[in-house]
């Protein structure tokens, strides 16, 4: 018997929780506008006597907003999915950070309007959207006319066109002929 809603991610398989996992990293969207919550939930918590379970089973996330939703829509207009399992807190905060910054939940709007496509306010606990996006005009304008005065100049164009030719001609190949970086980790 299955108590808890959550489903394998992209199917409507029940999902069947390895508790020997540390957490894991979820998608909550909202089937009537597709707009969606990832987050990450540990299956253990610390308690007052040890390590207890903690209320994954029925969590519903961390957001204002998304549990205002569900409060008002009923959990049924909601598909709750695990994305993957994490053995540690630091694969499980890594990989819910990867996937809030893959799908750019912070400035991501739904298709066609201005509205949020995500409840999520902030990503990996920390970083906040931005109020307003922010680009510095005097400093884009200097930096345009430095480097349109750079290249203006024959030696400089020159000296980057030597620099250019060094690099890729010094530059490493692998098997294949592609360029390499040198001391690349593999």
């Amino acid at each position: 018997m299955v108590d808890h809603h959550w489903l394998k991610f992209g199917s409507d398989k029940t999902f069947h929780a390895d508790t020997y996992k540390f957490g894991f990293v979820y998608i909550i969207t909202n089937l009537q506008t597709t707009k969606a919550y990832i987050g990450c939930k540990q299956y253990m918590v610390k308690g007052k006597f040890g390590d207890k379970e903690s209320n994954w089973r029925v969590y519903t996330g961390s957001s204002k907003w998304l549990n205002e939703d569900i409060e008002k829509l009923g959990k049924k207009h909601f598909k709750f999915e695990i994305i993957a399992e994490y053995k540690n807190r630091r694969s499980l905060r890594y990989y819910e950070l990867y996937y809030q910054m893959k799908y750019n939940v912070l400035a991501a709007t739904l298709e066609g309007t201005d509205e949020q496509a995500f409840y999520n306010s902030r990503v990996g606990g920390k970083f906040y959207r931005p109020v307003e996006s922010y680009e510095d005009p005097e400093f884009r304008q200097k930096l345009s006319e430095k480097k349109k005065e750079d290249w203006s100049k024959k030696e400089f164009r020159d000296d980057a066109i030597k620099r250019q030719k060094r690099v890729t001609k010094d530059a490493p190949r692998d098997h294949l002929g592609r360029w390499v970086k040198k001391n690349a980790r593999r």
